[in-house]
């Protein structure tokens, strides 16, 4: 089940991404540089950033959630998010505040971007990750975030 909320989570990210497959972050609470590598649509970019005790198990089963809830695609309104919980693991799907018209996924594309690269590449390794459609993760350019924690 989703819980859709107003968001307040643009400010939480303290890093930015570069515009091509890699990222490289330097974390407040990891000594060395991030990387984590994956396939990207050519406007997405993603990043990990501070610790997390969150399970993958945990996430995995948000996932399965997504999947298997009966409104595949979601549609959400500026300044607006979709929240599954499960365990340690938070998902965050919102859409930017400035957003002229509706943000349309299906449930099938977000599990899909929360698994690879924010799962594979962040949770594993014990870092939160924020996923978005605008390498500027910090600002308010693009339509939407996916934020896992």
């Amino acid at each position: 089940m989703a819980i859709l909320a107003s968001s307040g989570f643009s400010n939480m990210v303290a890093a930015v991404s570069s515009s091509d497959t890699r990222s490289m972050v330097s974390s407040t609470t990891v000594e060395e540089p991030v990387t984590v590598t994956t396939t990207l649509q050519k406007r997405d970019a993603y990043t990990c950033y501070g610790s997390t005790n969150t399970s993958v198990t945990d996430c995995q089963k948000v996932v399965d959630t997504i999947l298997a809830d009966k409104q595949k695609d979601f549609t959400l309104w500026p300044n607006i998010c979709a929240v599954w919980n499960q365990g340690t693991c938070k998902v965050r799907f919102c859409a930017q505040p400035y957003v002229t018209r509706p943000v349309n996924r299906s449930g099938t594309w977000l599990a899909t971007y929360i698994t690879s690269p924010i799962l594979d590449g962040c949770i594993s390794k014990g870092n939160m990750g924020v996923y978005g459609d605008n390498e500027n993760l910090n600002g308010h350019a693009g339509t939407y975030r996916v934020w896992v924690s």
